[in-house]
């Protein structure tokens, strides 16, 4: 079997064709579940700790009560990415979803969540797009304001995130870049975002309404431990326009600097310094880690 034809349906793993959730499970018909993506170095799921530590948090924060340990997703997830053939590395997807039940939105009609991973395998690395960039647009999109849809929360309710992913798509950028509904940077659709301006990092605060990526948090941890100047706050298209350097971070992308914004040169178009001091650290992270095995 291959990386994409990977599923684990509540213990049992099978291919992806013959793998099945009822359709009155409420991921599928309300989209009341939440997820995780993880990805792998040497096969191996990296910052899996991490990623299973959010999931419990938005798991708890749309009320579904998870009645597995940390520790039985750990060998579920050792177990998917195990049936998995090929030696190319892997994306797994770790969902929970409310369970099957009656149609209604009452959390206690449904008894027991449903647990599903799905793997797929990774492109191979891009240095051109590592050392080059990427192209990005400011979408007209907003990201959802935190009253109405918290999106710190990772849930599979994702229709925001589609619909400006298809504006990028028609401006022909790699990633959508959104604000907030006050006008201030939020993330992009797959990503968190960064700028860089006089060597200070700056990304938007938690309170401008995006979901603290794994990868963002290692991030801020690195370049703090580096000496770099950080900084959280709220920047609106002024900042990012005027950005010295622009990156983006994710679980699957890493670190990737954006060369044009909105069809413009970002800095001298191509992967700035303080980007490229980033990424060197992030592979040192990721070598120590494969060392380890």
């Amino acid at each position: 079997m291959t990386a994409i034809d990977i599923a684990n349906i509540n213990g049992r793993i099978s291919p992806v064709e013959s793998a099945f959730i009822p359709v009155s499970d409420h991921g599928f018909l309300y989209g009341d579940s939440v997820y995780e993506t993880v990805r792998t170095y040497a096969r191996r799921p990296f910052l899996l700790d991490r990623h299973l530590e959010r999931l419990w948090r938005s798991a708890a924060a749309v009320r579904i009560t998870l009645p597995w340990t940390r520790d039985d997703l750990t060998r579920e997830a050792r177990r998917t990415l195990d049936a998995v053939g090929g030696d190319a590395e892997l994306a797994l997807r770790i969902m929970a979803t409310r369970g099957s039940g009656p149609m209604g939105y009452d959390p206690d009609l449904c008894p027991r969540p449903t647990l599903v991973m799905l793997t797929r395998a990774l492109p191979p690395f891009s240095a051109a797009e590592s050392e080059h960039g990427v192209t990005a647009a400011v979408v007209a999109v907003r990201r959802n304001p935190i009253v109405a849809l918290d999106p710190r929360i990772k849930s599979s309710n994702l229709l925001n995130n589609i619909l400006a992913a298809q504006q990028a798509k028609d401006a022909a950028a790699q990633e959508a870049i959104l604000f907030n509904t006050t006008g201030h940077l939020a993330e992009g659709t797959l990503t968190n975002v960064f700028l860089v301006r006089g060597a200070v990092v700056k990304t938007p605060s938690l309170d401008c309404g995006l979901l603290s990526g794994v990868t963002r948090e290692l991030v801020l941890e690195m370049a703090r431990d580096d000496g770099l100047a950080v900084e959280e706050g709220r920047y609106d298209r002024a900042d990012l326009a005027g950005a010295d350097e622009i990156f983006l971070t994710g679980t699957t992308r890493e670190i990737l600097p954006v060369a044009t914004l909105d069809g413009r040169p970002v800095g001298e178009g191509r992967r700035g310094p303080v980007t490229a001091r980033l990424q060197e650290l992030f592979g040192a992270r990721v070598r120590a880690f494969v060392q380890e095995a």
